[in-house]
């Protein structure tokens, strides 16, 4: 089956500035450093391929640390939710919601296992801190472009992008996930699908829960073991608890909890496209930004105007990603969406997340702070890793939830290092590293190379300037064509910049703006 193709495209603005602004972590007026573009459309590949070389979206607005530079510096971080090992802390959470569902019960004063007096407490107040607003916007509007590649460019610009591609450090991502593509013949395939649309196959079993077949092994054993001490002449009765070991409960254990028939609460949790809004995005927009406005002018301090739906629409509702539909995708398609929590009828958190080939991205997460008790911050993310779980299931590379950024010289910020296991890029040649290898490096210093073979380069960042793709006076073409058309243009050290910072791979695919 040939693999299917994004047909959207990417276009983007550098904007090149090198001033500083205020940190929000260490509070210092401008020593936060950050390299950004405006983003007027991209595809969930190419942004895929941008978070992975330590670029992070703020609305259309995309920014990479200068983490060589700036006060704080932010590691991208991502864990791999298939191999999910929960903390005791995040179990305690679990528990409680069921609690609160099932009974009713808050724990409030002074219990120790009170949201506002153990570990979670920066998370579920602080949010996503790093999530930025930018110094200005772009004076273009080229979200109606119509693009056409340069018939005469278009052999050796692909065959570029191939090479380049190849040598990516990372995992690679490309805009089909391979592990996702068909490799059955024509007719399997079309057998398959139509076996799909008929609902469950009647020739296979029906799916089973994994606690009842942890149950049935769990009890086979214990009578293999009875059959064994019999034949000994011993009494099964004789065999020791203790040789029998209990399997860990899972995320999906936890969150599956049975309720009691008539539970005191119900939650329900809804996955709606935002970009482009969906029908259920639009009706519940104004419900959704009255939790923002009570979340951001409560637990963050900000006043009204710096929350007005104008604000919250276009830094958390408009989106760059290109939504995709592949049938070889996630039934809801990648794009932008908005994971919303509706307790007994009540919007009470809203998580915004972009669903991308090889990963879940966390872009924000907002609540009510009436039900801070509830340990959002938290469950929230453990709900988001659970559906990344879930979109595995069809999509293998779709493994990894992104959790933004990792500050570990902010103390505070340095809970998204509890979820386990969890990588960190090296911010120089953009192989990802194990937490517990990187930290004891940053306990030394705040800003680490990872990749402890000091010979090794990014080899995604060698990139031929003539090869790049630009978009002038609405015409697409080589960058090369562009230095003709314009002898007097002295941009080159910028696009350079450009190119080094998105990497060989994003340099070819993308087309930059030149006004």
């Amino acid at each position: 089956m040939a693999e299917e193709k994004d047909n959207s495209y990417t276009i983007l603005e550098y904007m090149r500035d090198h001033s500083g602004y205020k940190c929000g972590y260490c509070k210092s007026k401008n020593t936060n450093f950050s390299h950004g573009m405006w983003a007027h459309q991209i595809t969930v590949g190419d942004y895929q391929d941008l978070i992975d070389r330590g670029w992070r979206r703020s609305g259309k607005y995309c920014y990479k640390p200068t983490m060589d530079k700036t006060c704080c510096p932010m590691y991208t971080i991502k864990c791999d939710a298939v191999e999910l090992k929960l903390s005791k802390t995040q179990k305690k959470v679990l528990k409680r919601m069921h609690r609160y569902l099932s009974h009713g019960e808050i724990k409030k004063g002074n219990d120790p296992d009170n949201t506002f007096n153990n570990v979670e407490i920066s998370e579920d107040i602080g949010g996503n801190q790093e999530f930025i607003k930018p110094q200005y916007d772009t004076k273009e509007d080229l979200s109606g472009v119509s693009l056409q590649m340069p018939c005469e460019d278009a052999a050796k610009i692909s065959k570029s992008a191939t090479v380049h591609s190849n040598k990516s450090s990372a995992h690679a991502p490309a805009r089909v996930p391979a592990e996702a593509k068909s490799q059955d013949s024509p007719e399997l395939s079309q057998e398959k699908k139509s076996t799909e649309n008929k609902g469950l196959n009647p020739n296979k079993p029906p799916c089973r829960k994994a606690k009842d077949i942890r149950r049935e092994r769990r009890e086979a054993k214990l009578a293999k073991r009875a059959q064994e001490a019999q034949g000994r002449g011993e009494s099964p009765m004789e065999i020791p608890l203790n040789r029998v070991k209990n399997t860990a409960k899972t995320l999906e254990d936890f969150l599956n909890e049975p309720l009691p028939e008539n539970p005191a609460h119900t939650l329900e949790i809804r996955l709606v496209r935002s970009q482009p809004s969906s029908s259920q995005f639009v009706h519940t927009f104004k419900t959704s930004h009255e939790v923002y406005e009570k979340y951001q002018t409560k637990i963050h301090g900000d006043s009204l105007d710096r929350c007005c739906e104008s604000q919250f629409k276009r830094f958390l509702c408009n989106s760059p990603l290109q939504a995709w539909h592949p049938s070889s995708g996630p039934p809801q398609g990648y794009g932008s969406f908005h994971h919303q929590y509706w307790l007994d009828g009540r919007l009470i958190a809203v998580g915004v997340l972009d669903v991308l080939p090889y990963c879940l991205s966390s872009v924000y997460l907002y609540y009510d702070p009436e039900f801070s008790f509830l340990s959002l911050g938290t469950y929230a993310s453990l709900r988001e890793l659970a559906l990344t779980r879930e979109l595995q299931q069809k999509i293998p590379s779709l493994r990894w939830y992104y959790m933004g950024f990792y500050i570990h010289s902010c103390p505070k910020m340095r809970y998204k290092g509890n979820y386990s296991p969890s990588f960190l890029l090296c911010p120089e040649t953009y192989i990802w590293v194990p937490i517990e290898k990187a930290v004891p490096k940053l306990d030394i210093a705040k800003y680490c190379r990872f990749n402890d073979d000091s010979s090794a380069v990014d080899e995604n960042g060698d990139v031929d300037l003539k090869q790049i793709l630009v978009l002038h006076e609405r015409e697409l073409m080589k960058y090369s064509t562009f230095q003709l058309l314009n002898h007097d243009t002295e941009d080159e050290e910028e696009v350079r910049e450009y190119a080094t910072l998105v990497g060989a791979k994003s340099a070819y695919s993308m087309v930059l703006y030149r006004g």
